[in-house]
């Protein structure tokens, strides 16, 4: 998944209602609205601290908002029109999911930008695994893998619960593999999954994606990794890719899942197998059903918070 490069952003900030569910449904209605990131303020709590333990990660968000009264969370939105906003602000105070008008306004991207990188810290991807901010380093007593990742307009710093899904799916699957695993990385972002296949193992990745400012990071945080050689980045459209892997995982949203669904089959070996993320829990029957049709298997499936992930063979 990317972030489409902007000059420019508009911002909505509101007050979510307690509760998880209706948090989880708010930010369903902000996504399908067109948001293409999303700011819990919670994390501004955590700007001067260290360590994985008070990471900016949605677990500590879900964890925390049960305990306190909700923070703002503000959704960000490219060239949208003011009118279109003012009027989902009226439909998500209708609905009674947030308290008080929301606040729009203007934001520059690289303001946002740095806000960005000002309060990401280490934070847990998987149970083995953490994202490290491409200038800090490790505790020297942590043992478990680092990933260096530079937050620029690639989606994927492990704070988001599609890229961890597709991050725990595809180091199991990693594990399973005899031989030096071949991994296709369909909407690479920051390159997070492809590092990662590479750091678990794989002997060589294509990492795909359409943007060229998501490609500029991934190859950025590459180079953070030593991970050049076996990653090769393009902008290759899906449907031109002619080799097979053992591995195809897309973290893509479930629009874009269906579309691609009658070019993936052919990209997986035989035995490999595909693992899809991006989708919300209720969009996940409806990906698996197409998938199936065209002779997958599901294998496993997973989700957290509002959004599901699967294996499939």
């Amino acid at each position: 998944m990317t972030f489409v490069g902007q000059k420019s952003w508009r911002a909505l900030t509101c007050l979510p209602r307690f509760g998880a569910e209706n948090r989880d449904r708010l930010e369903d209605l902000l996504f399908a609205a067109g948001c293409q990131g999303l700011w819990d303020h919670i994390l501004d709590n955590y700007a001067d601290t260290e360590g994985p333990e008070v990471a900016a990660d949605d677990a500590v968000c879900a964890k925390n908002s049960r305990k306190s009264p909700p923070a703002p969370l503000t959704a960000y939105f490219p060239e949208t029109d003011m009118s279109v906003l003012a009027e989902l602000a009226l439909r998500l105070a209708a609905l009674d999911l947030i308290s008080g008008p929301p606040q729009i306004e203007d934001v520059e991207n690289e303001d946002w930008l740095e806000s960005w990188r000002r309060n990401f810290k280490i934070t847990e991807l998987t149970a083995k695994t953490l994202v490290v901010p491409s200038w800090q380093e490790l505790p020297a007593a942590e043992t478990r893998l680092g990933l260096r990742i530079y937050p620029g307009q690639g989606f994927g710093t492990g704070t988001h619960e599609t890229t961890r899904l597709a991050a725990d799916f595809l180091e199991k699957e990693l594990a399973n593999v005899k031989e030096p695993a071949t991994v296709l990385d369909v909407g690479t972002g920051s390159g997070i999954l492809a590092i990662l296949a590479v750091k678990r193992g794989a002997a060589q990745v294509l990492a795909l994606d359409i943007d060229e400012d998501a490609l500029s990071n991934a190859r950025e945080n590459c180079a953070h990794n030593q991970a050049v050689a076996q990653v090769t980045l393009s902008s290759l459209p899906v449907a031109e890719v002619d080799e097979v892997f053992h591995i195809v995982v897309a973290n893509i949203i479930a629009p874009v899942l269906r579309q691609l669904a009658p070019a993936l089959p052919a990209l997986v070996a035989a035995g490999g197998c595909l693992i899809l993320s991006g989708m919300l829990r209720e969009q996940l029957s409806e990906v698996i059903k197409i998938y199936s049709a065209l002779g997958f298997v599901v294998k496993e499936t997973s989700t957290a918070g509002a959004w599901a992930a699967c294996v499939m063979r």
